[in-house]
């Protein structure tokens, strides 16, 4: 199932596995969990149709092979796909790379132009983007940035242009319980609870435990006026397509909660 989160763009979903029993959110029951629900950390992956061209970036991971190639057959159609983007070689944003380029032989494979391991994963004969690089698909064009916050050395983000979209993988992820899937946040009931961002970020992003809260919140601001997005649409969390800055701005909350809440391996 996909959504169209803004003209063009359609949002390509994975639950995940359940994460209340492995993750105790039952016994420490935070505050936007139910009891009885499930909690997912969803997969995301995003549709650019340009009218011209059209992009995939990411594929979800191998659990979800039949779901995301009728998506995409159903959403490009008789055009094919022209480019497939890996933002980084992890599971759930490159598991299905092969079968999709199986599928669509004419897609060109756009992986990052970071690091230095790309045969390793297949990437090698791709096509290599790095920050300020573009892509011109017609009535949109999407531009490639280097990953602020990131849990692989060869990664990157990626924007769209017309409508100010911002794709920052694996930042600003976050659960959501099964009812709440496919909902974009503004849709959520009640007041969004910046706990979720923690959980996620202080578990998945492991390494937030040990950055430096000034040099970090100082990278998110400017984040912030680099970017300035009308939506966010994470990897990792529910699409955010109203009041995206202050999103943004509440992460830097979550970069002091989870330093208050003590660093996992350390001394003293």
């Amino acid at each position: 199932m996909t959504r169209e989160i803004a003209p063009g763009i359609h949002w390509l979903y994975e639950a995940g596995p359940d994460r209340t029993e492995s993750w105790d959110l039952a016994d420490r029951d935070p505050p936007w969990y139910e009891r009885g629900c499930a909690a997912y950390v969803p997969q995301c992956a995003y549709l650019v149709d340009g009218g011209e061209r059209t992009l995939l970036f990411d594929t979800l991971s191998p659990a979800s092979t039949d779901h995301v190639l009728a998506a995409v057959d159903d959403l490009v159609g008789d055009r094919g796909l022209d480019y497939l983007v890996v933002s980084h070689p992890d599971v759930p944003h490159a598991g299905n790379a092969v079968a999709i380029l199986e599928a669509h032989p004419e897609a060109t494979l756009v992986a990052p132009g970071y690091g230095n391991d790309h045969e390793l994963y297949r990437l090698d004969d791709g096509m290599h983007v790095v920050e300020g690089d573009e892509i011109d698909l017609g009535d949109r064009r999407v531009r490639f940035h280097e990953a602020t916050f990131l849990d692989a050395p060869v990664s990157v983000w990626m924007t769209e242009r017309e409508t100010e979209t911002l794709f920052p993988v694996d930042w600003m992820g976050f659960l959501h319980l099964d009812e709440e899937a496919r909902r974009f946040v503004d849709e959520l009931d009640g007041e969004f609870d910046r706990s979720r961002l923690d959980e996620f970020h202080g578990r998945v992003l492991f390494w937030y435990q040990y950055v430096d809260v000034e040099k970090t919140n100082a990278e998110i601001d400017a984040l912030i006026e680099k970017f300035d997005p009308e939506i966010v649409a994470p990897a990792h969390g529910l699409v955010i397509r109203e009041d995206a800055v202050e999103y943004m701005e509440l992460m830097k909350d979550v970069t002091r909660a989870i330093d208050d809440r003590g660093r996992i391996g350390t001394l003293g």
